[in-house]
């Protein structure tokens, strides 16, 4: 599990940016992809563990939770 920081993340949206401590790489983070409690969101500057999913043009931050 890989842990870094909540840049931004809009909820109207579903979308976002994990800031990964390790390596400074910015990660996208979407809704389907965060596991917390019904109605809770992201929030700027939130510590997360996530982990990392990559294809050839993308990376995310996938099965999200709080630190």
């Amino acid at each position: 599990m890989s842990k870094g920081k909540v840049k931004e993340y809009d909820p109207e949206r579903g979308c976002g940016v994990i800031i990964d401590s390790d390596s400074g790489q910015r990660l996208t983070v979407y809704a389907n992809f965060i596991k917390l409690a019904k109605g809770d969101t992201l929030h700027k500057d939130q510590s997360v563990e996530f982990e990392v999913e990559k294809n050839l043009n993308n990376i995310w931050a996938v099965n999200v939770r709080l630190a």
